[in-house]
């Protein structure tokens, strides 16, 4: 009987250092976890930020050349209002000219 109810201590000891065990394995396993998820977490929005930088920026490229060919388009209207504008000052200088000194 001694025999037995020393197997049986013996059983539970062993018991709960598998227990033990077990709770440090599952501590460790828990933590490797959570610093994996949180690793994942970090990268995933430094990915996202760097995402989002580069299509903002090839937005501003975008617009800065459609900005540039606006501007151009714009200046050549320009350029040819003020060379008609030339063109009919004088007509309307000589008019008025000749309106003047015909009264």
């Amino acid at each position: 009987m001694k025999d037995v109810l020393r197997k049986i201590k013996e059983a539970e000891q062993s018991a709960e250092k598998r227990l033990s065990s077990a709770q440090t394995e599952s501590s460790k396993i828990t933590a490797d976890a959570r610093r994996e998820a949180a690793a994942l977490v970090s990268n995933a929005t430094e990915e996202s930020v760097s995402e989002t930088q580069a299509t903002l920026e090839a937005a501003r490229s975008k617009a800065g050349k459609e900005a540039d060919a606006v501007l151009k388009e714009g200046a050549s209207v320009v350029e040819s209002i003020e060379s008609s504008a030339s063109s009919r000052k004088e007509k309307a200088l000589k008019s008025l000219l000749d309106s003047v000194t015909s009264q």
